[in-house]
């Protein structure tokens, strides 16, 4: 059997040089294939073809859609998973085998045992088979309809049912009552987008419905006004909240079971002029791991980040705007020096994610625990690390430095626009320089760019207008390749899919420390971190575009806007 590199290679998809070093960077645990995408020196479409030129089968993009589901439940569903080979298609005696590994002939001889069918294999890529899966035998397939698919004729359908429900908060737990059904398919349909957040919004003539996908709100459907209140109070009733008042915000928290899994909702309700408006976060804990190596950061920022963090005391901070990874990136940071001879304690508003061997607090100030206060109580507990979940005032910013002067590694989170700016926002909150530049030990500004889809991304040359703006030389460029998004059904015509994160890492050494010390004002402190090898977040952001991970134009947007 021809080998997947040399398959490429002489396809032209692939030059040698890029070959021998994606080998040389590969680890072990990792298929060349993969790597190879996940690099960007080829795409999906190009890697599934290379694969039904080495095993000499079809290569195939499945579309449940498309598929008869009693085809899908032709096999078990646990023999699916573990042997990673679904079902696709029957054309008279034959059988159509999507697989990963279309030479698994002991995989072959039993399904062929177990469904009477001739097996004509194809091959597939592990992450479109698993998702296939995923879809394929979830039999539920009211409750989990994605809210997409979902026409309003269905909702007219439901509006005699709805009329009875709309004056009584009691509401039916029958899960084949119309509201409980259309509010399940608005969460699952939520979780099958892989959504972040749903937003409920009271309009007229009609209440909106959005997804936040990949960071960008998108319209999915609206809901006729005389059933906005009977949909509001199920989910209020379902999140624990007083459904009698609409006058006041309030936060509450509800579980879904979607896909064989657990998701949890944040809710948020706020009045409007237009009624109550509902913003749901999804927390799904079950498929979130928290680990640096699988942030996204580069290899040498990576060790510069683990420089400061092996640090035994002082302070770091992450920054950046909301909705940017910086609780994930703390989180990362505190499973990467969890230890059984560390005693780790967090306050967050809200914990959203259970750390196993840390102790975490519950902001709340009506019982004395603000960050303030819980930091001070903190410090009796005899803590190696504390995390605190935001800096936001003097006090929390004076205490935090404290304890980070006195032999405690103290992490948190600031909304700047970049890490040297972390030093500004700190003087702003009362810290002076000389107690700042013996406490930080660093500081990261991350962004989170859109992740082009790699089933329709095309090559296209750069932009010479939008290269002048990022302050780019645009003769530098002149023979660079970007790529655009195009749209597919993949990607629900989006042409992103998924997100990466790009860093800014500044580490506080000691010319940095001096500026610091000296009151320097922050464009001299970046001069100087970037003399000690930082990479701002615009040049971590363009080597994603040239790696054709991403869009000029969202670079350009994230880092510039």
């Amino acid at each position: 059997m021809a080998r997947l590199g040399d398959i490429l290679v002489d396809e032209g998809v692939l030059t040698e040089e890029q070959l021998l070093s994606a080998i040389k960077e590969k680890s072990p645990q990792i298929m060349l294939g993969d790597w190879l995408v996940k690099r960007g020196d080829i795409t999906r479409p190009q890697l599934g073809q290379a694969l039904s030129l080495q095993f000499e089968v079809p290569y195939e993009e499945i579309d449940t859609s498309q598929i008869n589901p009693q085809i899908i439940r032709l096999l078990p569903e646990r023999f699916a998973r573990s042997r990673k080979a679904l079902p696709v298609g029957i054309e008279k005696r034959s059988l159509r085998l999507a697989m990963v590994a279309p030479d698994d002939i002991e995989t072959i001889a039993e399904v062929e045992l177990m469904t009477g069918y001739a097996v004509e294999p194809v091959i597939v890529q592990e992450f479109d088979l698993m998702q296939a899966i995923d879809k394929g035998y979830d039999g539920r397939s009211v409750a989990r309809q994605t809210i997409v698919d979902m026409k309003l004729e269905e909702l007219a359908k439901l509006e005699a049912e709805v009329e009875q429900v709309i004056a009584d908060t009691d509401l039916p737990e029958d899960e084949e009552a119309p509201v409980v059904r259309l509010v399940h398919g608005i969460l699952g349909g939520a979780v099958d987008a892989g959504a972040s957040d749903v937003h409920l919004e009271p309009h007229q003539p009609e209440m909106r419905v959005r997804y936040r996908v990949d960071g960008q709100l998108q319209k999915i459907m609206t809901i006729p006004a005389h059933i906005e209140a009977a949909v509001i109070a199920r989910i209020k009733v379902m999140a624990e909240m007083n459904t009698t008042e609409t006058r006041r915000a309030q936060d509450g928290h509800l579980t879904v079971s979607e896909n064989a899994k657990r998701v949890n909702f944040r809710v948020s309700s706020i009045p409007t002029v237009g009624g109550e408006k509902l913003v749901l976060r999804l927390i799904d804990e079950g498929s979130k791991t928290f680990s640096l190596d699988q942030l996204g950061i580069m290899e040498n920022d990576l060790s510069r980040l683990q420089s400061i963090i092996d640090r035994p005391h002082g302070m770091f901070v992450v920054t950046g705007p909301t909705g940017s990874g910086k609780t994930t990136t703390l989180y990362a940071v505190l499973s990467e020096i969890n230890a059984v001879s560390r005693n780790i304690v967090t306050v967050e508003d809200p914990v959203e994610y259970r750390l196993p061997g840390i102790n975490q607090i519950q902001n709340n100030n009506d019982f004395g625990l603000g960050f303030a206060n819980a930091l001070k109580y903190i410090m009796r507990q005899d803590p190696d690390v504390i995390m605190v979940g935001e800096i936001r005032d003097h006090e929390t910013a004076t205490v935090g430095v404290q304890a980070a002067l006195t032999g405690h590694l103290l992490i948190s989170t600031l909304h700047t626009n970049d890490a040297p700016s972390a030093v500004t926002r700190l003087n702003d909150l009362g810290v002076d320089h000389f107690k700042l530049a013996g406490s930080l030990i660093g500081s990261i500004a991350q962004r989170l760019l859109r992740r082009l889809c790699d089933h329709c991304k095309e090559p296209t040359d750069a932009n010479p207008e939008l290269l002048s703006r990022l302050g780019v030389n645009t003769s530098q460029m002149s023979d660079a390749c970007f790529y655009r998004a195009v749209g597919c059904q993949k990607c629900l015509g989006t042409g992103y899919s998924g997100r990466l994160p790009i860093f800014e890492i500044m580490t506080v050494t000691g010319s940095v420390e001096s500026a610091i010390e000296r009151g320097l004002p922050v464009s001299k402190i970046r001069e100087c971190a970037i003399e000690e090898g930082m990479t701002e977040l615009l040049q971590a952001g363009l080597q994603q575009a040239l790696a054709g991970r991403t869009t000029l134009e969202e670079v350009y947007f994230k880092t510039m806007t």
